[in-house]
């Protein structure tokens, strides 16, 4: 997925048209912003100076800019210096007579607003609706409230939406209805309160792009601490971090259901809580979820699923971390219920808990996939640590690793439903004999397991690996026909490889594939290749206070840099800038700036260079 949008062309834009329209400026040639635009006419910029401004404002269909002065000066103290105040009487500023991209408003702080619900709902800062698609750049949008969109409401509408702050409104971040899909670029949404989506409400076909967007810190009376899905809507996320959202129901961090499908790459969830499913995502009734890349960790819930709950519905999990959730009540990883049969590939289940079942999976009547999946570490206060069935459920296994599950790996429920389960291929701490099934059930132990310590690495980026003397090495099935995979493995690297050396490449269990090269595919055609530099993602990632970045020089000595950077494009710290030899190499980054400052909690980028040669990672800082 590639949806990012180009400030500095918007801005040239911006220019451009500055210099070949007319400039209204505000209060010099009109009084108040309301009468700057009533006699603009299209291409006009209306350039406001700073100044409390106490009116709500109407495009009324005119397709010009309204400013601060930081369109001219790119100073970010304007947008703070230059407040429209909607004095709780309406929307701060709204468009709904069909405004196309060159309406744009840049460099404000919108606040005061008061959006109404009955009999038409309006967005407390921002509304646009009836085809509007407006640029929204540069904003502060705070302490609005909106029933239907505390801080912007769309409805049959989708602007554009460059650095903007979107924070403690009452009502949902942004509020998105009736086929809107707007496009979010550096955007953070934090401290908003809603009945559903406290952060980002979609519904009715509704379908945001989001790229570099923080939503945090929001909470939800009922469902969506951090997002709210519902009825058609199929969000695209792309590098986006989800953290420290609540809600009081459903999905602390996202909520998804009624055949909805969530698109996320490079996506992190983190620290949400919800009181009844789902403390990272709550997945019901037919909704999907597509997944590249996605860490789900250190989320808690009340009930049942920790860092997933799924509920009727039936998505595929690839590429996917899940760790260190909690659950009070059952699936500690993942909750799977009511007829959820969800396939996993290349998914890492560890380090999650539950004070009753089923801390790595929880099923009831639900019969999830597992391919390739790793289940290790987890433990549950009465059974099933790695996964339990508790009625009429059926998972299978090919090609997985379960190990140190507490306090055993498979767990059958003794009453209700008969269960069963099928494993062929994998690696099973205490074999068939240690599987509990209560005589309640039914274990399908098929050809290729075996019950051997899986000898995992156990330190540092990828704890989880395999050790070059592993037995899961090249033990997978031999046939990979019709499995459900990707041909890569949960970092990025070909899937089926000889990690053995004895001439005949065959799969390895569990999530990785010992000693195989990074997966490449160059205009449909896959190729093997073995880069310069290979750069590795962070560890750990979040952090607080320091991290450390790895990468080999493979080939030749490389003049190489690594820089650091935060989500506006600006350099926070240079960490490697010099001439290396072939081999291993890492750097250290402290959480400080070049100028020895801590730099705050959010998103920050390394970009790494060698040569021809290069590639950008996201890290997060947790404070």
């Amino acid at each position: 997925m590639n949806h990012k949008i180009v400030p500095v062309v918007i801005l040239f834009i911006l220019i451009y048209t500055i210099a070949n329209a007319t400039i209204i400026n505000v209060p010099a040639d009109q009084p108040t912003i309301q009468q700057g635009i009533d006699v603009s006419v299209d291409s006009d910029t209306v350039l406001v100076q700073p100044d409390t401004y106490v009116e709500n404002i109407n495009y009324n269909g005119k397709n010009i800019t309204v400013a601060s002065l930081f369109l001219t000066t790119q100073d970010t103290t304007y947008i703070s210096q230059t407040i429209i105040d909607g004095n709780q009487i309406g929307s701060v500023v709204t468009f709904e007579n069909g405004e196309d991209t060159t309406a744009i408003l840049i460099g404000f702080t919108i606040t005061n607003g008061h959006g109404e619900y009955y009999p038409e709902s309006f967005g407390g800062g921002i509304t646009c609706k009836s085809n509007s698609n407006p640029t929204l750049e540069n904003l502060l949008i705070t302490d609005n409230f909106g029933y239907d969109g505390g801080g912007i409401h769309c409805s049959e509408s989708s602007p554009i939406l460059i650095s903007i702050m979107i924070t403690n409104n009452v009502g949902p971040g942004i509020y998105c209805i009736s086929n809107s899909s707007p496009i979010l670029e550096n955007v953070t949404i934090s401290n908003n309160n809603a009945s559903y989506g406290g952060g980002i409400c979609c519904r009715y076909s509704s379908s945001p792009i989001l790229n570099n967007v923080i939503i945090s810190n929001n909470f939800a009376d009922f469902w969506g601490g951090g997002i709210y899905c519902h009825n058609y809507c199929n969000p695209i996320l792309e590098n986006v971090s989800i953290i420290n959202n609540i809600s009081d129901w459903y999905g602390g961090g996202i909520f998804c259901r009624e055949t909805s499908t969530l698109n996320l790459e490079n996506v992190l969830i983190s620290e949400n809580e919800a009181d009844n499913d789902g403390g990272g995502i709550s997945c019901s009734f037919g909704s999907e979820l597509n997944f590249e890349n996605v860490t789900i960790s250190y989320n808690s819930v009340n009930n049942a699923g920790g860092g997933i709950a799924i509920n009727s519905s039936s998505p595929t999990l690839s590429n996917v971390i899940i760790s260190h959730n909690t659950a009070l009540e059952y699936g500690g990883g993942l909750s799977c219920t009511h007829n959820s049969n969800p396939i996993l590939e290349n998914v890492s289940i560890y380090e999650n808990c539950s004070n009753g079942y089923g801390d790595g999976i929880y099923c009831n009547n639900s019969s999830p996939s597992l391919v390739n999946v790793t289940i290790t570490g987890n433990s549950s206060g009465d059974g099933g640590g790695g996964i339990c069935c508790r009625a009429n459920s059926s998972p299978s296994l090919v090609n997985c690793i379960m190990w140190n599950d507490i306090p055993q790996e498979v767990y059958f429920y003794e009453e209700n439903d008969p269960n069963s389960i099928t494993i062929s291929y994998s690696d099973i701490q205490g074999g068939e004999a240690g599987i509990v099934t209560n005589n309640n059930g039914t274990v399908y132990w098929l050809e290729g397991n075996i019950d051997e310590d899986p000898l995992f690495v156990g330190t540092g980026e990828h704890p989880y690996s395999l050790l070059e003397d592993s037995p899961c090495i090249d033990a997978g099935t031999p046939d990979t026909t019709g499995l459900f995979l990707p041909p890569w493995d949960i970092i990025g690297n070909m899937r089926i490889w000889d990690g053995d050396g004895n001439g005949s490449a065959i799969i390895d269990m569990g999530v990785y594939e010992y000693g195989a090269p990074p997966y490449v595919d160059v205009d449909d055609n896959v190729i093997v290749q073995t880069p310069e530099v290979f750069l590795h993602q962070n560890y750990p990632n979040p952090f607080n206070p320091e991290t450390t970045i790895s990468f080999s020089v493979t080939q030749t000595s490389s003049f190489v840099t690594l820089n650091v950077y935060n989500t506006k494009g600006q350099k926070v710290k240079t960490l490697v800038n010099e001439i290396l030899l072939v081999g291993k190499h890492s750097a250290i980054w402290n959480g400080r700036d070049s100028n020895g400052n801590r730099v705050g909690s959010g998103i920050y980028f390394y970009r790494f260079t060698a040569g021809n040669y290069h590639t950008t990672k996201k890290c997060v800082i947790l404070k």
